[in-house]
């Protein structure tokens, strides 16, 4: 079983520095030296960033050959990675999730959790970044042997995985409360990572390991959508 997970756009200040390089180096020096010809009045409307952001996304490109490279799954600092909790993880645990899980990205492309990234802000609401990497991504799945790929990622992520190529199972987490069932981003990324980390921690290969039941919510399956439910018993 593979896993893909989501990137953040929020980093942790106190990540481990690390020299490991990531799968697509060139394709992302590319893309960077793209970046830099951008006239930084433009950043906001091509990042759609706030103006409190546009110097520092225009500070990560045009210092990116200078920046230090952090552990991803260490530097990711949003609800999943928060829940999934990468520091508690011992040696054993640490192998199994830099052979199963791979963040899927607009810069990186795939990233594996113990590469090195270095900080930056770019998501695939930027078209060009899908062609860019779409088949780039397909072509590696393939050549690892990938069959079953599980999403803990939004459909932003998992889209750009080829269905005909793959069995690709999508996860979601739905909040219900008096009968109105619905997903709630916050909950959706906080349980992903919980998820994941049970799926290390047990060590799971295959799809249909997937617990039944997770901090109260029930896994109901519908072909290759996986929703995990959780009713209002008040």
């Amino acid at each position: 079983m593979t896993i893909i997970f989501a990137p953040t756009k929020l980093f942790n200040p106190q990540a481990q520095t690390t020299e490991n390089k990531t799968m697509f180096d060139t394709v992302t020096t590319s893309i960077v030296k793209e970046i830099q010809t951008i006239n930084k009045a433009d950043y906001k409307t091509h990042f759609k960033l706030s103006d409190n952001l546009v110097d520092t996304v225009f500070d990560y490109y045009h210092n990116f050959e200078l920046n230090n490279r952090f552990t991803a799954f260490d530097y990711y600092l949003g609800e999943s990675f928060k829940a999934f909790n990468y520091n508690e993880l011992d040696d054993k645990k640490r192998t199994y999730l830099n052979g199963n899980v791979y963040i899927i990205d607009a810069l990186y492309g795939v990233i594996k959790p113990l590469d090195g990234i270095k900080p930056y802000r770019m998501d695939f609401t930027l078209k060009q970044s899908k062609s860019v990497w779409k088949d780039l991504i397909n072509d590696f799945f393939l050549s690892k042997g990938a069959k079953q790929i599980l999403s803990l990622a939004s459909k932003e992520f998992s889209a750009l995985i080829d269905k005909s190529k793959f069995e690709l199972y999508e996860v979601s987490f739905i909040d219900c409360k008096e009968d109105v069932c619905k997903k709630i981003s916050v909950f959706n990324k906080q349980m992903r990572g919980t998820l994941l980390r049970y799926i290390v921690d047990q060590n799971l290969s295959d799809v249909d390991s997937l617990p039944h039941k997770i901090n109260g919510y029930i896994k109901e399956i519908n072909g290759q959508k996986i929703n995990y439910v959780k009713k209002d018993l008040k």
